[in-house]
């Protein structure tokens, strides 16, 4: 549906770093700035507009949702799918969710493809009803049995990963290397990481680094920092601390959790020389931007941080309880 498309475009959008005000003002490395929304805010009213439009109620849209409507309430799947789109859009009748969803929920249960790939989509991401992932995985595989293209991305997206059969795995990639080849940027990271998971030998490595370097240049957050700590441990790509911390320092960036660890650990070390993008910041304020969106190598530092009144901290049991009790939440699946 289109509404599924806006939102999926939406959600991959990447917010703008915010510029100094003044170029008086101490300057900062761009790691540290927050983030500039204003853009993001812009685009999303867009798609609110769009998601709100009036209901299209002319002539000749309600003419074609009456044809629609009869033609479902007559068994035609394909019809039953074109009237759940129709009361989803406002397309010649008000806008109405429910009844969008439990006529496409009657063509998929029809064994209409298309339908059922539509409502994998629905229930993999909560779109319109709570996330039900079995369910989600249920309408994905019974639409992609029946070959439609985005039932099985989300199947490969979703449901099939390295802990997969091998006849699984290479489902995924093949489908992955498709959305790739269509420019879908979060595509190459995935298939990089599920290369380099499952590599017996250097040469596959390279090929898995070859998929985290095609992310990186596109400047996704997760491919920045996934070349940066294959430089760090010389996997697929030589050892290289000087490549690391500049890898790690434009994920640090590009506000990628791990990539701001990774960031303050290589500072915190010495290892890869100076930073490139501006002053060097303070590890301690990388580690605490990376923990307080969950990421769990940084909650270990901080808590041994505060134990033990390092990078220029007091001791403090407090403190350290808390960052504690955050891992301990984070942990919990």
């Amino acid at each position: 549906m289109k509404t599924i498309v806006l939102l999926l475009t939406l959600a991959l959008a990447q917010p703008v770093l915010a510029q100094p005000a003044s170029s008086k003002e101490p300057r900062q490395h761009p790691a540290l700035a927050d983030f500039d929304t204003k853009g993001l805010d812009d685009m999303r009213a867009k798609v609110q507009a769009v998601v709100n439009r009036p209901a299209d109620l002319s002539p000749e849209k309600v003419a074609a949702f009456d044809k629609a409507r009869l033609a479902a309430q007559g068994g035609d799947a394909a019809a039953q799918l074109e009237l759940a789109q129709m009361l989803h859009e406002g397309e010649g009748t008000p806008r109405d969710l429910d009844a969008g969803l439990a006529w496409m929920r009657k063509s998929a249960e029809g064994g209409y493809a298309p339908a059922q790939a539509f409502l994998g989509v629905a229930y993999t991401l909560g779109q319109g009803m709570p996330v039900d992932r079995k369910l989600g995985e249920y309408w994905s595989r019974k639409g992609a049995a029946q070959g439609v293209e985005l039932a099985n991305f989300t199947v490969a997206q979703h449901f099939e990963n390295i802990h997969s059969s091998p006849e699984e795995q290479a489902h995924a990639l093949h489908w992955l290397k498709f959305y790739a080849e269509k420019g879908f940027i979060p595509a190459y990271n995935e298939i990089g990481y599920r290369l380099m998971m499952t590599a017996k030998d250097e040469a596959q490595r390279r090929e898995a680094f070859s998929w985290y370097m095609q992310a990186a240049k596109a400047l996704d957050p997760s491919g920045l920092n996934n070349v940066a700590y294959a430089y760090e441990v010389g996997r697929g790509a030589p050892q290289s601390d000087e490549a690391a911390l500049g890898w790690y320092e434009l994920a640090a960036i590009a506000k990628s959790p791990p990539g701001q660890t990774g960031f303050a650990r290589l500072l915190e070390q010495g290892r890869g020389g100076p930073t490139r993008q501006g002053p060097a910041p303070k590890p301690l304020e990388l580690y605490l931007l990376a923990a307080k969106q969950g990421d769990t190598e940084a909650i270990e530092r901080l808590v041994k941080v505060f134990e033990n009144g390092e990078l220029g901290q007091q001791a403090s049991p407090i403190r350290a309880a808390q960052w504690r009790e955050k891992l301990h939440m984070e942990q919990v699946p």
